[in-house]
């Protein structure tokens, strides 16, 4: 199943050590969401599959 979330629009990171944690992009589908009332679709780093140019691929 191919599905489009579009842009990252923010990281989280944890500051002691530099590492990023979550990617976040702009969403309405409420079963992604981890803070409750917010739109945005939070992606842990560990579902991140691959970076390229032009995509994230990511397993959900």
């Amino acid at each position: 199943m191919e599905e489009g979330f579009g842009y990252v629009q923010d990281v989280t990171a944890d500051l002691e050590s530099g590492i990023i944690t979550s990617i976040i992009v702009p969403g309405t589908n409420s079963k992604f969401n981890i803070f409750a009332g917010n739109n945005d679709i939070v992606i842990p780093w560990k579902n991140i599959r691959c970076i390229g140019d032009d995509i994230i691929l990511v397993e959900i």
